[in-house]
């Protein structure tokens, strides 16, 4: 066996383990439910298994677990894959929300800070116009001539 192989397995083994497990815990639990294994359910597992992957070995890793405690951690992430999914999901959705808001806020007072802005420039305008301007507008006063 290649030592790439080798340093794969020793690495990440208990974690397949784990997943297979996993798996096959999974669907005993839903057969035992009477749920019917369909082809769509099998394939939509089978399509979530390298994310619940990814978490078991974050998780793991977290935890600093080896061999047969790795691979019951990431069995356990497997049979609950939907639910910690859905939790990583809305903490993802949380962030990004809480994030946008936070743009959101910040252009909405550069916005108010621009429209001020305008608002301001058009009264000093119209009240030079009107002759109306204190003596505080030094800009508006007009250059010696010289």
């Amino acid at each position: 066996m290649s030592p790439w192989i080798e340093a794969a397995m020793a690495k990440y083994g208990w974690i397949w383990i784990g997943l297979t497990f996993g798996l096959a815990a999974k669907y005993a639990l839903l057969i035992k439910r009477g749920i019917r294994i369909r082809p769509a359910l099998v394939l939509a597992d089978v399509l979530l298994l390298p994310l619940v992957a990814l978490i078991a070995y974050t998780m793991v890793n977290k935890l600093g677990a080896d061999g047969e405690t790795a691979a019951l951690v990431t069995a356990l992430a497997t049979v609950g894959a939907d639910r910690l999914v859905k939790l990583y999901m809305e903490r993802f959705v949380q962030r990004v929300d809480i994030e946008l808001r936070s743009m959101a806020e910040q252009q909405k007072a550069v916005i108010r800070n621009e429209v001020q802005t305008e608002i301001s420039g058009h009264a000093v305008i119209e009240d030079h116009a009107a002759g109306r301007a204190p003596s505080e507008y030094v800009s508006l006063r007009k250059p010696p001539v010289g």
